[in-house]
């Protein structure tokens, strides 16, 4: 197997509001929703998803956790320390819960936290020793 991911999915219970604060809120383009129950965004090499909750624990015939919050985290990479607060208040607007506000963290980059809609953790941070490229991919040194 190669190493890569293709495509992050989030189960939400809550579709119409998820792609709603990804959306309208941070300003996402949906490229594909084949039915009510998945939205799919283009990201740098992969693709994110949306998918109803319900309709997953349908598709694999058991339940899924109604707890996200802390099973894992999504980051969106800021190329400059003050990307962090200005993207912070536009998720906070959007609808997102502040978790922790931008602040220095002792790995030596700037960092904070929000819930999404659907309970999960996105990291918005500033890390000074790895390179965000133009098309927002990021770049191990």
């Amino acid at each position: 197997m190669d190493q890569r991911i293709s495509m992050i999915t989030l189960f939400v219970p809550d579709i119409i509001t998820a792609r709603a604060f990804f959306e309208t809120g941070l300003g996402w383009q949906v490229n594909a929703a084949p039915s009510p129950h998945v939205v799919f965004f283009q990201i740098p090499g992969g693709v994110f998803a949306l998918y109803d909750r319900g309709a997953l624990e349908d598709e694999i015939g058991t339940r899924v956790t109604e707890a996200p919050f802390g099973a894992m985290t999504l980051a969106w990479n800021a190329k400059e320390r003050g990307d962090v607060d200005a993207m912070f208040e536009k998720a906070v607007a959007a609808g997102a819960r502040s978790i922790k506000e931008p602040q220095e963290v002792f790995w030596g980059g700037y960092s904070s936290y929000v819930e999404v809609p659907g309970g999960h953790l996105l990291e918005i941070a500033f890390n000074p020793f790895w390179t965000v490229n133009d098309d927002g991919s990021v770049q191990l040194p």
